[in-house]
């Protein structure tokens, strides 16, 4: 069983990272509140097809209040986070997903009665170190442009905990992690259909063309399964180890947007990028 854990982990990872490293097209091109909608919707396929036989729970209203906290956590997260992404880059925009991995790791700890060694709640003040220098301008203030990232991931951390408790209460990794994409969908339509003007409302194929249609929708496939994948981490008690192997990710995403999109990244926003990554190592090897 250990090793579906480290496979899942691993899958759940390459799919994010490969989700996240496409967003600046899509996201430059449809704008965050479109891009919101598409890769939430597209998300809920996955999770459709796998739910289909194994809708037999009970308690029905919770699990609505479930959906529609974690619905509305897990939306906010896309709205800030995609917000940030073409102030900040794709670099200094998903490394904030470090901060993830150490507050999972922490509620695990907390709220599951997992366990954590010294060596880990060390590795864990590393990262937030690095973290703390990424989101610093040259004269050390607060990078304003990467605040909505970072408020971004603390939301997406919320939806995990809403997730992961109603997963491990109703003994299913499938049926919670739907009803909170669907009501993330629709927070996110709503929203789109709010805030964009009428004559805009309608979604031309050819005016955002084919092609960058069915990226965004496959960027919401592999999104969607990549949930589904960490969640049956969660669903067998290994948050922490998940957890652990997810600080991988934002690593990635950094050196795609640094090599791949030329983005410019500051003298201390590297440190907090080295520090960052042996606070990862340190997590997972120690």
């Amino acid at each position: 069983m250990y090793t579906y854990i480290i496979v899942a982990s691993l899958l759940a990872v390459a799919m994010w990272s490969l989700v996240d490293s496409l967003s600046k097209f899509y996201i430059y091109k449809l704008g965050k509140e479109l891009s919101s909608v598409l890769v939430l919707a597209a998300g809920i396929i996955p999770m459709l097809l796998l739910a289909i036989g194994s809708f037999s729970l009970s308690d029905i209203p919770l699990l609505l209040w479930v959906g529609i906290a974690g619905g509305a956590a897990l939306f906010l997260g896309f709205l800030f986070v995609y917000k940030s992404v073409p102030l900040g880059g794709v670099s200094n925009s998903y490394i904030l997903l470090e901060i993830q991995p150490p507050l999972l790791i922490l509620f695990g700890i907390l709220a599951l009665g997992e366990h954590l060694s010294f060596a880990k709640m060390f590795s864990i003040l590393v990262i937030f170190i690095g973290i703390l220098l990424i989101i610093l301008t040259k004269r050390l203030k607060l990078d304003k442009k990467l605040l909505p990232s970072l408020i971004g991931n603390i939301m997406w951390t919320a939806y995990w905990a809403i997730v992961i408790l109603a997963v491990l209460y109703y003994k299913n990794f499938v049926i919670p992690l739907l009803f909170v994409r669907v009501f993330s969908a629709l927070f996110a339509y709503a929203y789109y259909e709010v805030t964009i003007p009428q004559r805009h409302s309608k979604i031309g194929v050819q005016k955002f063309g084919i092609a960058m249609i069915a990226i965004v929708l496959l960027a919401g496939l592999l999104d969607g399964s990549g949930n589904l994948f960490f969640s049956f981490v969660s669903f067998n008690n290994k948050v922490v180890v998940g957890s652990a192997i997810l600080s991988m990710e934002p690593i990635i995403i950094w050196l795609v947007g640094f090599f791949a999109y030329k983005e410019k990244i500051t003298r201390i926003q590297k440190l907090g990028f080295a520090i960052s990554t042996i606070g990862y190592l340190l997590l997972t090897l120690l």
